[in-house]
């Protein structure tokens, strides 16, 4: 009887341990990572895991996904969460941004499968792809599902607005695929943009290389920045050129915009209080911007011929008469594609010296293009 007691006191003693370690572990609560510019994701540290908050709603900080990374033992304290064992060592990497990312923090030999080779001046990926070590998973305008769940890779990363029920196919969902999505296209500025590297750092261990690089690029864009402050004028900038029915100028509260600011110049559309895109007719673009000083990013024009090829009335432009047209497309692969969809987003400091020689380019003599080429 004593010694059925005693066991029975020894098993309770031992369930209680175990109870009061797996609260412990449980109820740490993970401390904020500030971040500099980016205002789509938030990381939270742990001691054995770590947060990743999507905030996908334009109008709030609410928390539209949770991504928990982990190392070891799985947490358990979130009940509405997508859990991630890390480092990932087989990613599909679904834009070529992300590529650009992983290369930059030396995880390039991790990336398993990408979107669509045709988009990519990259040799290394180009190659991969030849050779079969790398798949491409939408070579045509859908996404390979079932070629995907095959993969089975340890992430994708991929775009959307912050809800993976609504971002990512359903069959994806149900096999469980770990699937991370990216809202930098919804960031304001350049930095903000290029600070999405730290969230993609945190599936491949590299938060320190992250940091560094960020600080290293913000360095010198603020120092490109300060160049413009000066200036004696600001030229006024028109973007883009009519796409179908309608002229998508970015709006004022844009990436584009802030960076035509940064960059020293008045963007016409500056005092618009959306973000993204805003539709105009071609009427409505040109009598705001026909007097326009500067005219970049002309979709994918190599000469004046061609932007008039598009739309005869181009020529009706300021900009266009005096050929001060510069197009963001100097750098192309043998499908036509422009490496600024693929460098430029992760290397904001050579677009804004880019745009800062094509607005001013007495501040930044002996400069030469690295994305932008006049058109001629």
């Amino acid at each position: 009887m004593i010694k059925s007691i005693f066991s029975l006191l020894f098993v309770f003693v031992l369930a209680s341990c175990t109870t009061t370690n797996d609260t412990k572990q449980n109820s740490e609560e993970a401390q904020s990572v500030k971040l500099s510019y980016a205002k789509r994701f938030a990381i939270k540290k742990a001691t054995n895991y770590t947060v990743l908050e999507l905030l996908g709603n334009r109008n709030n900080a609410e928390v539209t996904a949770t991504f928990v990374l982990y190392t070891n033992e799985k947490p358990t304290n979130f009940s509405d969460a997508y859990y991630i064992k890390i480092p990932v060592t087989k990613i599909a990497s679904m834009s070529s941004i992300y590529t650009t990312m992983l290369e930059k923090l030396n995880a390039r030999n991790s990336i398993v499968a990408i979107d669509n080779a045709d988009y990519y001046s990259n040799e290394f990926i180009q190659q991969q792809v030849k050779t079969n070590k790398i798949v491409e998973l939408s070579k045509g305008p859908k996404m390979d599902i079932e070629r995907t769940l095959a993969l089975k890779p340890d992430l994708m990363l991929t775009f959307g607005m912050g809800n993976p029920k609504n971002d990512i196919d359903q069959k994806l969902l149900n096999a469980n695929l770990p699937v991370a999505i990216t809202l930098d296209h919804l960031e304001e500025t350049p930095l903000a943009r290029y600070e999405w590297i730290k969230f993609v750092a945190c599936f491949v261990g590299k938060e320190a290389m992250a940091d560094s690089l960020f600080s290293i690029t913000e360095k010198k864009y603020n120092e490109f920045k300060a160049l413009t402050k000066n200036a004696i004028s600001k030229p006024k900038v028109l973007t883009e050129i009519k796409y179908g029915d309608a002229w998508y100028v970015p709006s004022g509260k844009s990436y584009m915009s802030n960076l035509i600011a940064d960059a020293g110049a008045e963007y016409l559309w500056s005092d618009n209080n959306s973000t993204g895109s805003t539709p105009l007719t071609f009427e409505a673009v040109y009598a705001k911007a026909k007097d326009c000083d500067v005219w970049i990013n002309t979709y994918n024009a190599n000469s004046k011929k061609e932007l008039l090829s598009y739309d005869e009335r181009y020529g009706l432009f300021k900009a266009f008469k005096d050929g001060r047209i510069y197009n963001n497309n100097k750098t192309q692969n043998a499908n036509g594609f422009s490496n600024y969809w693929e460098t430029g987003m992760t290397s904001p400091d050579e677009v804004l010296a880019d745009l800062i020689f094509a607005f001013h380019p007495d501040l930044l003599p002996n400069y030469s293009f690295k994305f932008y080429k006049k058109i001629e």
